[in-house]
C-alpha cells in the first residue's frame, strides 16, 4: 500500500498571511412543568437574561412563590413588576429558581420570595454572587404573631432582606427605590488596567482595551441612521423587548418621534430605557446595541466637543454603593487606571453627591469618587457637570475616612498617556489589518472566534455601503476569516469589497488595482477551499499584477502536476526555489540542484532537506532541516512548527520512532497555541502521527489519529477537498493492513470519488486511489 505525503514551503508577506504544512497534494493557506417564564400567560412576553444580545437592562427580577396562580389579578401584578424591571422570571420551585440565579453573571438580582422559601434562600445567599436584595412577600397568609416573629428574625439576621411585606404596593415601592439606587444611579460601567501591567494578561486587559478602541477607532466613524428603514431597525428590537410594558413602550415611541440631536443630553439623562440600555451595552460590550444607538453617543460627544472646557484642575464628586466584589476590584487596582465607560453626571460638592445615594444598606459599602478634572467635561446645571465617555483616570488613593465612606481620588489622564499604556498590549496584535478591526483581532488572539466573527459582521453591516474605506475593511475581514478557514464568510466579504470598488470605478474613479487585489483575495479563498478552476480564473483576472500572480498560478499548476505550465509561470518570476520544487516533484534531481544554487542558502535549506530525503540520504537531509529550524527558532513559531513536522516525517522514514513522535508533538503544541482550535494544519499533524503509527504497525493508534484528522478537516473544509480525499485514502490503508477489506474499500472509493471530481485524470493522487481500489477489490475476491 502506498501513501502520498507532500511537502510545502512557507511564504509570508505583509499583504497575505499564509500557513504552509506537510501532508497534502495541494498547498494550504489557512490559516419543565414549573412556572419558569415559559408558562406565563400569553400576554406576558419574556426574554432570557442569558440572551445578552436582547437583554437591555442590568437587573433581573426573580419571583419565587409556590402559591402563584395565573389569573387577571396576578397578570396585572406581573405587568406592574415589569414596569420596574423588565426582566421578570417567575418560579414555583426552589431548585429551579436557585439554579437560574447561579447562572446569572454581572446583572443585579432582585428577589421577591414567599416566606416559605425565604430562610432556604438565605442559607445559600453566599452562592448567589449577584443577589442584590430580597423582598419577602407574605400576603395575608401569616397570623400576626408569626408575621411579627418573622420580621424580627429578618431584621436581626438577614441584612440582605429589604423588608417583609403583606401587600405588593409597599413591596413595589421599596423595589422601585432600590432599583433606582442600585441599577440607575450606582451603575457605572468601568474597566481597569492593573498597575502591574507586565503581569497583566491580554485577556485581563481586554475589556479596557476593547472599549477604548471602540471609542477611538469606530464610534465616531459610523454613519448615523438616515432613512426610515434604518431608524425602524434601531428601535425594532427595543420595542419587541418591551412589547408588553406599556410604560416603556410609550417612552420609546416618544423618543423615536421627538428625539433631537441638540437635546441629546436631556434625553440621555431622563429616558430610563435609554440610559439602562447604553449602560448595559457598555458593561457587556454589546456591540449590536452600541452600533444601533451610536447616533445618541455621537450627538452627546458633539455637544461635549462644542462646549468643552479646558481649565485649571477642579474637583467634582460622585457617590456610589458598591458590593464587596466591586470594592475589592477597585482597591486591588490602586495606582492603576480606571475607564468610566458612560457619560456620567458629577456633582460640584461632596455633600450633594452623598445625598444622592442611600446610606441605609447593610450589605453595600459607599464610595465617594473625587474626580480631578481640567478637561473632558461640560457644565449641565449650576450643580452638575457631565463627564465624557471613556475618560480614564489614575487611581491615586483609596481609604475609608471618619465618615465611614470610602474616598477614591482619581486624576484624569491625557489621551497620549492612555495610548501608551494600551500599546503595551497592542504591540503583540497583528497591526497589518485596518484599525477598525483591532477589536476582532483581540478576540481572535484570545481564541474567542465567535465574538470576533459577530463583531466583523456587525461592523460591516453598519458601515456605508458606498464608501471605499468600507471596501478596504471588507477585504481585511475576508483575509482574517480565510485564515480561520471560514471560506463562505471570506467570499462574502471579498464580494462586498469588489462590488463597492466596481461601482466607484464605473462612476469615473480609478480603482483598477484595488479590483485586481480583490480578485487575488477571492482566488486565494477558492484555492484554499480546493476549487482550483475558480482560483485560476480569478488569478488570471489579476494577471496585470505580474510576478506575484505568476507565482500563485505556478503553485496551482505544480500541485495539479501540470509541471510545464507551472514552470512557464515560475520562469516569469525570480523564485528559483519554486522551479526547483517542480524538478524535485518529478524526481529530476540534477536540475533541481542547479535551480537551488541560484537562491540564498537560507531559502534553500528546506528544499535541500526534501531533496536528500527523497534520495534516502537521511543524514544529509537532517542537517539541512536542522539548519532551517535554527534559522527560524524563537522568531516564527508557525515556521518552527512546520519544520518540526518535517523532522517528524524524516525520523519516521529513518524508523526513529521516539524522535519522530517528539517532533510531531512539538509541532502540535505550537500549532495549538497559535492557531484556532479546528485549523486544518492541526489535522495534518494527526495525519503525520497516523503515518508514524501505521509505519510502526500500530494500526489501532494509526486509525485513531487519521480519524482525528478527518474529524477536524470535515469541520472546516469542503467535503470534496483534496486533503479529505488523502485522509480517506490513509484510513483505507489502515483497514487494509488490518485485513478489513470491506471497510477499506469504502474509504478508497470515497478518496477516488473526490479526486476524480477535482483533479486531472493523470494526477498521481488519482492514479494512486484507483490503484488502491483495484488492489483492495483483488484482496476481497
Amino acid at each position: 500500500m502506498r501513501f502520498k505525503l507532500e511537502y510545502q514551503l512557507l511564504a509570508r508577506s505583509a499583504k497575505d498571511f499564509r500557513l504552509l504544512t506537510m501532508g497534502s497534494a495541494l498547498k494550504r493557506q489557512r490559516p419543565n412543568e414549573s412556572l419558569e417564564l415559559t408558562n406565563l400567560v400569553k400576554k406576558v412576553r419574556t426574554r432570557s437574561i442569558l440572551e445578552t444580545q436582547d437583554d437591555f437592562e442590568e437587573c433581573v427580577l426573580v419571583w419565587l412563590d409556590a402559591s402563584l396562580t395565573y389569573n387577571d389579578d396576578w397578570t396585572e401584578e406581573f405587568n406592574h413588576a415589569r414596569e420596574i424591571i423588565q426582566n421578570l422570571k417567575i418560579f414555583d420551585k426552589l431548585n429551579d429558581c436557585v439554579n437560574f440565579m447561579k447562572m446569572i453573571v454581572n446583572d443585579k438580582i432582585f428577589l421577591i420570595v414567599s416566606h416559605q422559601f425565604a430562610q432556604s434562600i438565605c442559607v445559600i445567599k453566599s452562592e448567589l454572587r449577584f443577589l442584590a436584595s430580597i423582598y419577602v412577600y407574605c400576603g395575608d397568609s401569616l397570623p400576626l404573631p408569626q408575621l411579627t416573629q418573622f420580621e424580627t428574625w429578618a431584621k436581626e439576621n438577614e441584612p440582605i432582606i429589604a423588608g417583609v411585606y403583606t401587600n405588593l404596593t409597599d413591596c413595589f415601592a421599596q423595589l422601585t427605590k432600590d432599583v433606582h439606587d442600585i441599577c440607575d444611579h450606582d451603575s457605572i460601567p468601568m474597566t481597569f488596567l492593573s498597575p502591574q501591567l507586565k503581569s497583566m494578561t491580554l485577556k485581563q486587559a481586554s475589556p479596557f482595551l476593547i472599549f477604548q478602541l471602540f471609542l477611538r477607532n469606530i464610534l465616531f466613524n459610523l454613519p448615523k441612521p438616515t432613512t426610515n428603514q434604518d431608524k425602524q431597525r434601531v428601535f425594532r428590537s427595543c420595542l419587541f423587548y418591551y412589547a408588553e410594558n406599556e410604560k416603556r413602550t410609550e417612552e420609546i415611541t416618544h423618543f423615536e418621534q421627538h428625539y433631537e440631536s441638540a437635546a441629546a443630553i436631556d434625553w440621555y439623562l431622563r429616558a430610563k430605557f435609554l440610559s439602562r440600555l447604553l449602560h448595559k451595552a457598555s458593561q457587556t460590550m454589546n456591540f449590536a446595541l452600541l452600533f444601533n444607538y451610536n447616533f445618541v453617543l455621537q450627538d452627546l460627544q458633539q455637544i461635549m466637543n462644542e462646549k468643552a472646557i479646558i481649565s485649571s484642575t477642579e474637583i467634582f464628586y460622585r457617590a456610589q454603593n458598591l458590593n464587596a466584589d466591586d470594592l475589592y476590584r477597585l482597591r486591588t487596582n490602586l495606582k492603576g487606571i480606571i475607564s468610566i465607560n458612560s457619560y456620567l453626571d458629577l456633582c460640584k460638592t461632596s455633600t450633594q453627591a452623598i445625598n444622592e445615594v442611600s446610606l441605609t444598606s447593610n450589605t453595600l459599602e459607599t464610595a465617594l469618587y473625587h474626580f480631578s478634572l481640567n478637561h473632558s467635561y461640560i457644565p449641565i446645571s449650576d450643580e452638575k457637570v457631565l463627564l465624557t465617555i471613556g475618560s480614564a483616570f489614575r487611581i491615586e488613593h483609596i481609604g475609608m475616612e471618619m465618615d465611614g465612606i470610602w474616598h477614591v481620588h482619581l486624576n484624569l489622564l491625557t489621551k497620549e498617556e492612555v495610548n501608551s499604556q494600551m500599546e503595551v498590549f497592542l504591540k503583540d496584535i497583528d497591526q497589518l489589518s485596518h484599525e477598525m478591526l483591532t477589536i476582532g483581532l483581540i478576540w481572535d488572539k484570545l481564541k474567542q472566534s465567535t465574538k470576533a466573527d459577530r463583531f466583523y459582521r456587525l461592523l460591516i453591516d453598519h458601515l456605508s455601503k458606498d464608501n471605499i474605506e468600507t471596501a478596504s475593511i471588507c477585504n481585511y475581514a475576508g483575509v482574517m476569516t480565510r485564515v480561520k478557514c471560514q471560506y463562505t464568510s471570506a467570499l462574502m466579504y471579498h464580494q462586498q469589497a469588489l462590488q463597492i470598488y466596481k461601482k466607484q470605478n464605473d462612476n469615473g474613479s480609478s480603482f483598477a488595482e484595488e479590483i485586481d487585489r480583490t480578485y487575488v483575495q477571492l482566488a486565494l479563498v477558492y484555492q484554499e477551499s480546493g476549487d482550483m478552476s475558480r482560483a485560476i480564473q480569478y488569478f488570471q483576472l489579476a494577471s496585470k499584477l505580474g510576478e506575484e500572480i505568476f507565482n500563485y498560478l505556478g503553485e496551482i499548476y505544480r500541485n495539479l502536476e501540470e509541471f510545464n505550465m507551472a514552470q512557464n509561470y515560475y520562469q516569469k518570476t525570480n523564485f528559483y526555489n519554486n522551479i526547483s520544487l517542480c524538478y524535485i516533484y518529478q524526481r529530476m534531481f540534477p536540475q533541481a540542484l542547479i535551480e537551488m544554487k541560484k537562491e540564498s542558502p537560507a531559502i534553500s535549506y528546506i528544499n535541500l532537506g526534501f531533496y536528500h530525503q527523497l534520495r534516502k540520504e537521511y543524514s544529509t537531509a537532517l542537517i539541512f532541516f536542522e539548519k532551517a529550524l535554527e534559522a527560524v527558532k524563537d522568531q516564527h513559531p508557525l515556521d518552527t512548527a512546520m519544520i518540526h513536522s518535517y523532522l517528524g516525517l524524516l525520523h519516521c522514514d529513518r524508523r526513529q520512532w521516539l524522535l519522530s513522535l517528539r517532533h510531531y508533538e512539538q509541532a502540535l503544541d505550537l500549532y495549538k497555541r497559535h492557531l484556532i482550535t479546528n485549523h486544518p494544519t492541526i489535522a495534518l499533524i494527526h495525519d503525520g502521527l497516523g503515518t508514524l503509527y501505521l509505519t510502526k504497525g500500530e494500526f489501532r493508534a494509526a486509525q485513531r489519529e487519521f480519524e482525528r484528522c478527518l474529524e477536524l478537516q470535515l469541520r472546516v473544509l469542503p467535503e470534496n477537498h483534496p486533503d479529505i480525499a488523502g485522509t480517506y485514502n490513509n484510513l483505507g490503508g489502515v483497514f487494509n493492513e488490518m485485513g478489513q477489506y470491506d471497510e477499506a474499500l469504502l474509504y478508497h472509493y470515497e478518496a477516488l470519488a473526490i479526486a476524480s471530481a477535482i483533479l486531472p485524470a493523470e494526477h498521481s493522487d488519482t492514479k494512486l486511489y484507483k490503484h488502491n481500489v483495484t488492489e483492495t477489490k483483488r484482496k476481497l475476491s
